[in-house]
């Protein structure tokens, strides 16, 4: 088992660049990120061939928008709260996260809420690719 790099892996599954390719290092956790064309993307898709490397997935707008959704009826501020689904209507996620500005207890309850969710989410994607995420003498009982 090794200490993965969960920041390294929250930050590569909010990454939208296409011209960005992260992987997750099975035999180290670390995680990697290389530019298309770079001569160490083709070492990477080597390391991803032989089953050492795997590819991190991204986020998607639509994933995005179910936590902005799942999020909404924890805003205290009615009126924060109505604002802040019309933006998400009107400007997708970024503009939920522009709302909750109107309100820093709602905005920090998000942060808090959004990084749970996407642990579990990449919790769930290591273990669908045989990754045990808690190591072993972290194991909730």
């Amino acid at each position: 088992m090794v200490d993965l790099d969960w920041e390294g892996l929250s930050v590569a599954f909010a990454a939208r660049s296409r011209h960005m390719n992260h992987f997750l290092d099975r035999a180290t956790g670390e995680v990697h990120a290389h530019l298309n064309g770079s001569p160490e993307l083709r070492e990477a898709l080597l390391f991803e061939r032989a089953g050492r490397f795997v590819r991190i997935p991204k986020s998607t707008p639509d994933v995005d928008a179910v936590r902005c959704r799942d999020f909404a009826p924890r805003i205290e501020d009615a009126e924060v709260r109505a604002r802040a689904l019309r933006a998400l209507e009107a400007d997708g996620p970024n503009g939920f996260r522009q709302a909750l500005l109107a309100s820093p207890n709602d905005e920090g309850a998000w942060f808090v809420f959004r990084d749970r969710r996407v642990r579990e989410e990449l919790s769930a994607w290591l273990r669908a690719v045989g990754i045990d995420p808690e190591p072993e003498g972290r194991r909730p009982d």
